[in-house]
């Protein structure tokens, strides 16, 4: 259990005894006890959250390893709009949202009217936790107090620029974790594994009574989905991945080093052709060219990074912060995965930050988060935070090689990132950075390949211009999968779900539930455009909810 559950996005944690996600919780959340519900080998469903029925499903905690005990798996079902005996009924659809670390139930609990229009109402939508993640048990958690992960995490670099120590404070941090892990939770962080989890769903397929996997999974939820199709390639129902990562090289522990950034700069070079094709008002940081646009933004960095901006608000907890580079580079780094939301209040923050106001730059940021943990009291330990220390036991334990790193090692690491993109001074610290010091490995590892023919072809889903996970990946990954096709989305962003696509909702929607795989070659086009919603907070949403960049009117248009 764990009272903050913080994550490097632009939303603001939501601190509450027992439980916090962050993303906006609603008020029932607060008071569902997932623990008054009773684990179990078959799928015992009870009420929640109004409209759903939860459940928490027995495995084993290491599939390779019957006596090292169980783990049990919060799921929340959106019931289909037909009954399990109608010949109309789908089955269960699975979700996952990505991370590693997100909640699939948080994401279907919050998002559950898109999920139904664009999945399908025939389905019962499935959202699971993660191993060790979010509700599921045991979960990862090193720290014995949110304090004492604010001692770990306040010196953290957030950026590997940031000072002469900062990559070497970062590799001595990934050590310090591992140790951490070792003592407190060892054999729970090698029992988490991406594999283990492939074997989850096939258990909670099964306990549907069905034999056949369908799937939507995003972004880290693309590895999932593909190791999935690798190692149960006759347990293929319906698989749709979607912002797709190479799983070659995420099982080979260097798929940040190599392409995660390959379409960084193209996307955030889009956002700057926005503002100057959107002009004044509607772009705040307007320039006649994109080059003058970047050249702004870039004089801002290198200001605040010789002289950092005091923000100091009586009425916020902390009511203290500093506006850096590392900052705003940031910030840039999570504009450039959500530029139709965010876009538009980041170039309104860089304004104010111009004139000597860095709170809008603070909201939401990392720095914000982490430093929130001061006000988040535990209501268990040990306590999570959701932030790398969740994270590198999955990205790094999956791998197959040695990811320990010398601080040299880890210096020609991070230059190799850098020469993809600038933006990898606050993704190396978040991504592979955590590698350099992790020795645990997974006890349940990738038995399969990803070059096979499975029972049903894959949909795969890639954007024009994603920063994390370039279209390359989405054609590498389907050349493997026989029968498999790319749809790409003609949008910046990290994910189809960046930017509303009708073309691509009613893509989906005949995928799971006709069978139906678009034309190889087909590109769906985007109805938002970067400078051209509202400016409001709720822009700065992760997933799918999309409330002001038109997915309630996209669908409505789209008939679904």
């Amino acid at each position: 259990m764990r009272s903050c559950n913080l994550t490097h996005s632009l939303v603001l944690a939501l601190c509450l005894t027992g439980l916090a996600s962050a993303r906006t919780l609603t008020r029932r959340d607060a008071t569902f006890d997932w623990m008054n519900l009773t684990a179990s080998t078959n799928l015992t469903l009870s009420p929640c959250y109004d409209i759903f029925q939860c459940a928490r499903l027995t495995v084993p905690l290491q599939y390779s390893n019957a006596s090292a005990g169980e783990a049990e798996i919060a799921l929340v079902v959106l019931p289909a709009n037909v009954s399990h005996d109608d010949p109309a009924y789908l089955g269960p659809l699975l979700f996952n949202p990505g991370g590693p670390g997100g909640s699939g139930v948080d994401a279907v609990v919050e998002n559950a009217p898109v999920f139904q229009a664009v999945l399908g109402a025939n389905f019962d939508v499935v959202g699971f936790d993660p191993r060790g993640v979010g509700h599921s048990t045991p979960a990862l958690a090193f720290f014995e107090s949110p304090a004492e992960a604010l001692a770990f995490f306040a010196p953290y670099p957030l950026d590997a620029n940031e000072s002469a120590s900062s990559l070497g404070r970062i590799v001595a941090s990934a050590h310090l974790l591992d140790d951490l892990a070792r003592a407190r939770g060892g054999a729970i962080a090698e029992s988490v594994s991406t594999p283990a989890v492939a074997r989850d769903m096939l258990a909670i397929t099964r306990a549907f009574g069905r034999e056949k996997l369908s799937y939507y999974g995003v972004s880290y939820g693309s590895v999932l989905g593909a190791t999935f199709a690798a190692m149960f390639p006759d347990n293929v129902g319906r698989l749709a991945i979607d912002g797709v990562a190479n799983a070659h090289e995420w099982y080979q522990g260097d798929y940040f080093t190599k392409d995660s950034l390959t379409d960084a700069d193209a996307a955030l070079e889009d956002i700057y052709a926005a503002c100057t094709a959107a002009g004044p008002p509607a772009c705040p940081i307007f320039e006649r060219t994109p080059a003058l646009v970047r050249a702004r933004v870039d004089r801002l960095v290198a200001r605040v990074r010789a002289a950092p901006v005091p923000v100091f608000n009586a009425s916020a907890a902390p009511p203290f912060a500093v506006a850096d580079a590392a900052l705003v580079v940031g910030q840039l780094l999570n504009v450039v995965g959500a530029p139709y939301g965010g876009a538009r209040p980041f170039a309104e923050a860089v304004v104010a930050l111009e004139r000597g106001d860095g709170a809008p730059m603070v909201a939401g940021s990392t720095q914000a988060l982490l430093a929130g943990l001061d006000t988040c009291a535990a209501a268990s330990v040990p306590f999570a935070v959701g932030f790398i220390d969740v994270e590198a036991p999955i990205i790094c334990g999956d791998s197959v090689v040695d990811t320990v790193k010398t601080l040299e090692e880890a210096g020609k690491e991070y230059e190799a990132m850098l020469e993809i993109s600038d933006l990898a001074t606050a993704w190396y610290p978040t991504t592979q950075g955590p590698c350099t010091g992790w020795t645990i490995r997974a006890k349940d590892r990738m038995n399969g390949s990803f070059e096979t023919n499975t029972s049903f072809p894959l949909l795969i889903i890639g954007n024009t211009h994603d920063p994390r996970t370039p279209i390359a990946n989405a054609h590498n990954m389907s050349s493997g999968f026989a029968g498999s096709v790319v749809l790409q989305q003609n949008s910046t962003g990290h994910t189809s779900q960046a930017g509303f696509s009708a073309c691509t909702a009613l893509a989906l929607n005949a995928y799971f539930n006709n069978g139906t795989l678009p034309a190889p070659g087909t590109v769906c086009q985007t109805e938002d455009e970067i400078f051209g919603g509202a400016t409001d907070s709720a822009l700065r949403t992760r997933g799918l909810k999309r409330r002001d960049s038109g997915w309630p009117r996209g669908l409505r248009r789209a008939g679904l």
